[in-house]
């Protein structure tokens, strides 16, 4: 299983390993397989004398007990519970030292553990208590007598290497199911909630949050077992700390955390990354929360600059996204790629992850990474088809331009993914793009051998004779005799032999009239005639002068505001220079506002001690509405709009 410390990973750092622990102190609810299989009576299996025996005492209570994660789960008589807290029974193979010579550690003068030679760990040459993880140089070998529960003769015990025994005995918890805890070492003593976590196989991940349910009762347990025997001399390094959070070993983490080892360690040979980063792409929700109130820094970042929810969101532990965001965490940070959280999500296809992250607000769906790609670029590459339905609803912009300006559909022909091509063109996006090569999603899909996509394009009216800037048409960019070659080679060969006049093709004759100045490229297509783009304008993306003004640009004669929210209030200073701010949240006039009479807007501007993103920002916020110049049959050239555009959005100056 991924992130075991035990693994060869955990070699990597100077040859350290985990000294196992036992989990005699544990129950786990019953089980109605363990239970008839026991058929009433007690499973304990007795070592005396070297011959084993099995326990004929029936059962009274069926909470499943066990002395390690190595061996299986056992339904006990009370005789045995109450030996099995009291760490009678062997880690290493799951037999109760009733009589004969077994090996004895006392880590305090009131408990003693037993266990076999053979079955000590070893760790690096060294024996180990199985039990607490004491050095077994220090424990004593005993011998018991029959019906007889004290030792009755003491020997010096040599250090020997114990025999490889397979498995890991430790009380670990993880994110598994509720169990118990006893809280007494004695047999009588009450029962409290705690966990029995297997340390490397699959279990449940939580559902519910840390108010209450299975997390709670982890949380609790390890606590509670910490509180009754912590043990001693355990040498765990800080490094320790981030295999067993990323392993789900709660006990083991909180024993390190109360050690006073530093929950911000940073592994050099794991990208610098945190104790909080492992525990959260493993999604253990219960080592996140325990990390965090030990003093982990929640928004740590590797050197790859990823934080610890970029790590849950990639990985779709959504119970630990929710978890990270509710104690603070920051949802807009991004990696050494540009990458948001929610790119990750979207990459990976995590629809719950992604509809989440989208549901608080505090996320843009159309933020873009240093390449230029939205969440919706990353879904329609990966082809996530119910992905792109799920940001289409949630207003993704299907016509924004990464760096070398392909907008989705170029990257749904690349992907070959037809069905997501179909939702985009439905959707109105732009099948006559071209990029800064002067591809458009035709050229590629013909390049890649998408046929779906090439046929799809064709019956859209895609062009077959348009160049890019290599002087290639599509049929150009096919392989010679595909079927996309027999394809566009049809479709070319059916519109030159028409008998009819062949209506004029839309042409792109500019790809961006604005030379990327805008954030939304503004194309100039003729349908007409073959009049090129006019070239007799200068764009320009700000407001200019064009002749002599005395314009006052003293930063500290601006009017400014000190909010701390998005400046909807009626405590914005701006906003009560235009009365009040008329914004909505979408950045759209509100209802009220009067357009025959409108009064001033003053917008919040860089004097300001607001966010960048606040409400009363609309303007300077540039061009967001998709325009296109086209040539008109009767009159010149004309701008329209390749969207509806909602009452009160703001268009251009």
């Amino acid at each position: 299983a991924p992130g075991l410390s035990n693994g060869p990973e955990a070699m990597e750092v100077d040859g350290l390993q985990e000294v196992p622990l036992c989990s005699c102190r544990m129950e786990t609810p019953k089980s109605r397989e363990i239970t008839t299989l026991a058929n009433n009576q007690c499973m304990a299996t007795e070592s005396v004398d070297n011959e084993l025996g099995r326990c004929t005492n029936s059962v009274v209570k069926y909470e499943l007990m066990r002395p390690s994660n190595k061996v299986q789960l056992l339904v006990l008589c009370e005789d045995h519970r109450g030996r099995m807290v009291k760490h009678q029974c062997c880690p290493g193979c799951g037999y109760f030292c009733t009589a004969g010579t077994f090996m004895e550690c006392q880590p305090e003068s009131s408990i003693s553990h037993r266990f076999h030679k053979s079955c000590a760990s070893q760790v690096n040459d060294t024996s180990y208590c199985p039990h607490c993880g004491e050095e077994a140089s220090k424990a004593k070998e005993v011998t018991i007598a029959k019906a007889d529960t004290t030792s009755t003769v003491s020997l010096s015990y040599e250090q020997q290497k114990p025999a490889a025994v397979e498995g890991r005995a430790d009380t670990t918890t993880g994110s598994g199911t509720g169990t118990r805890l006893s809280e007494e070492d004695k047999p009588e003593s009450s029962a409290a909630e705690g966990f029995d976590i297997p340390g490397s196989s699959v279990f449940p991940k939580p559902t519910t949050s840390l108010t209450q349910g299975p997390v709670k009762e982890t949380l609790e347990s390890a606590l509670i077992a910490l509180d009754s025997e912590k043990p001693k001399k355990l040498r765990f390094h800080p490094k320790q700390l981030y295999f067993s959070a990323r392993q789900g070993e709660l006990q083991k983490v909180l024993l390190m955390l109360v050690d006073g080892i530093d929950p911000n360690f940073k592994m050099e040979h794991q990208s610098k990354r945190t104790p909080l980063h492992a525990a959260a792409e493993s999604g253990h929700v219960d080592i996140c929360h325990m990390l965090i109130q030990a003093g982990a820094n929640i928004d740590t970042c590797s050197e790859d600059q990823r934080t610890p929810l970029m790590e849950a969101a990639e990985n779709n532990h959504l119970e630990t996204v929710k978890y990270l965001i509710k104690a603070g965490a920051l949802v807009d940070p991004k990696d050494a790629e540009g990458s948001t959280c929610l790119h990750l999500a979207a990459k990976k296809g995590h629809y719950d992850v992604v509809q989440y992250l989208l549901s608080n607000g505090k996320m843009d769906v159309n933020c873009q990474d240093d390449g230029g790609w939205t969440p919706m670029i990353w879904a329609t590459e990966y082809k996530h088809i119910e992905l792109v339905k799920l940001l289409l609803a949630k207003g993704s912009d299907i016509n924004i331009r990464d760096n070398e300006e392909n907008i989705c559909l170029h990257w749904a022909a690349f992907s070959g993914c037809v069905d997501i091509a179909e939702i985009l063109l439905a959707a109105k996006c732009d099948l006559h793009a071209v990029n800064i090569h002067g591809d458009s999603p035709l050229h590629i899909a013909a390049r890649e051998n998408r046929y779906e996509c090439v046929v799809l394009f064709l019956s859209r009216g895609s062009d077959v004779t348009l160049k890019n800037k290599e002087g290639e048409t599509p049929l150009q960019c096919s392989s010679l005799n595909s079927q996309v070659w027999v394809a566009l080679q049809m479709n070319k060969t059916l519109k030159e032999s028409s008998s009819e006049k062949p209506a004029q093709i839309e042409k792109v004759v500019s790809r961006d009239i604005a030379r990327g100045y805008e954030r939304i490229p503004i194309p100039c297509v003729n349908s007409v005639d073959s009049e090129p783009c006019p070239s007799n304008y200068k764009y320009v993306s700000q407001n200019c002068v064009t002749s002599p003004m005395d314009i006052d640009r003293n930063i500290t004669h601006l009017q400014y505001c000190v909010c701390i929210d998005d400046c909807s209030s009626s405590n914005c200073m701006c906003g009560q220079l235009s009365m009040r701010c008329w914004y909505d949240k979408d950045g759209r006039l509100l209802p009220e506002f009067n357009m025959a009479e409108p009064p001033l807007i003053f917008e919040c501007n860089h004097a300001c001690s607001c966010w960048r993103t606040c409400r009363n920002r609309v303007v300077q916020n540039g061009l967001r509405t998709r325009l296109q110049l086209y040539r008109t049959q009767k009159m010149g050239w004309g701008v329209r709009t390749m969207q509806d555009i909602p009452l009160g959005t703001f268009v251009c100056e």
